[in-house]
């Protein structure tokens, strides 16, 4: 299996796992949240060595240069608009963090990641993050 159809298979595989918990019920939103984060970083990087670019290191350099490489080569077929405001909505909410780490609240107390995030919240990542892949997954 070549790179890019390996970051694929992974988008596709946390996208659909994320989407089994919603539909068994299991409701650990930092999980289901995470699952779609990440597919969302992975469609990303196979975005990224399709365009024959390096794949940065950094979270939001790779979703940034995400949204860049479709703007510039599938603006036609990919809803540029959509992908912006997710990736804001994104970076804005910290949910890479948020899904993974307690978060400091002074003097010894920290919020879980579950106290951090909402199960509504984790299910418009997942509903959003599959409209991107279902988008770009025949393009690539």
């Amino acid at each position: 299996m070549k790179q890019k159809e390996a970051y694929i298979e992974i988008a596709q595989r946390y996208i659909a796992s994320a989407k089994q918990h919603q539909s068994q019920g299991i409701n650990i939103q930092e999980v289901i949240g995470f699952l779609a984060y990440h597919a969302l970083e992975s469609i990303a990087v196979a975005i990224i060595i399709h365009f024959k670019s390096s794949i940065p290191m950094n979270h939001e350099t790779k979703l940034r240069m995400f949204l860049s490489l479709c703007k510039k080569n599938l603006a036609d077929s990919v809803n540029v608009k959509n992908l912006a405001a997710l990736i804001i909505r994104v970076e804005k909410n910290g949910y890479r963090s948020k899904f993974l780490y307690p978060e400091f609240q002074g003097k010894n107390n920290y919020k879980s990641p579950q106290e951090q995030t909402t199960l509504p919240e984790a299910g418009l990542l997942v509903r959003d993050v599959d409209r991107i892949i279902n988008q770009i997954i025949n393009l690539i």
